[in-house]
């Protein structure tokens, strides 16, 4: 007499466990995971009315693996998108570097950081109306006194909006075409007032709030420190 199969975790035989199945015939509509659990008959499916798990669980475990190939194609991708950027912003810093004083300083800003940055306008501002003087940059914009905090905030460092309408005083001539900015508080030193580190691009999804901004925060440094080095300096020989 051959033994009956048992499932050894609650001792339930096959019989008890086909009888259940019987009477709750939306066990495993409502516990589809199982499916992924279960080892699918190795016979094709046959009438109208009889279902075939093993299609179900290979479309299942199919459209599993899209997910993840889709996931990890869009991690791979945006992996090589922060290289590429980490490197633009690296090469943008190491050409600040290369300027003789402050005219070739704001040529690399507003001239050369665009096309390294791919974006289309850099402005440079300052808030006017301080005991500093504006810094005897050739592009500088003027800005109102405390219109930096009106923009950002008091407390925020950065500003990233996009698919908006820009301010003519921070972008000039190029404001109809930009439709995305990314503005950046720079921070009053004795040499020169607070001021705006301006990133305006035509593309409307270039810069949205939630994006990081760290390495923009690096770019605003680096300017600022060479910045701050070349007014040392011209300030000492005057």
């Amino acid at each position: 007499m051959p033994e009956k199969k048992t499932c050894s975790n609650d001792d339930l035989t096959v019989e008890q466990i086909r009888d259940w199945l019987k009477r709750h015939p939306d066990f495993l509509v409502d516990n589809p995971d199982l499916l992924t659990l279960l080892t699918p008959p190795f016979r094709p499916s046959s009438g109208d009315r009889v279902v075939d798990f093993q299609q179900v669980m290979l479309e299942k475990l199919q459209q599993e693996i899209g997910e993840l190939k889709n996931f990890h194609s869009s991690l791979i991708d945006a992996s090589r998108n922060n290289m590429s950027t980490q490197q633009q912003v690296h090469e943008a810093a190491l050409a600040l570097m290369q300027a003789g004083g402050l005219d070739q300083l704001s040529h690399i800003l507003v001239s050369d950081w665009p096309q390294m940055l791919s974006v289309d306008v850099i402005a440079v501002c300052f808030e006017e109306g301080h005991k500093q003087s504006l810094p005897p940059l050739p592009e500088v914009r003027p800005l109102k006194k405390g219109q930096v905090d009106d923009l950002l905030g008091r407390e925020d460092a950065c500003l990233l909006r996009g698919d908006v309408e820009v301010l003519e005083e921070i972008f000039g001539p190029a404001t109809e075409l930009i439709k995305a900015e990314a503005l950046i508080r720079i921070p009053a030193t004795e040499f020169y007032p607070e001021g705006l580190l301006a990133f305006g691009s035509r593309d409307p999804d270039m810069f949205t709030p939630g994006q990081g901004t760290e390495l923009l925060r690096f770019l605003e440094a680096a300017f600022g420190l060479y910045l701050q080095r070349w007014m040392k300096r011209t300030s000492s020989m005057t």
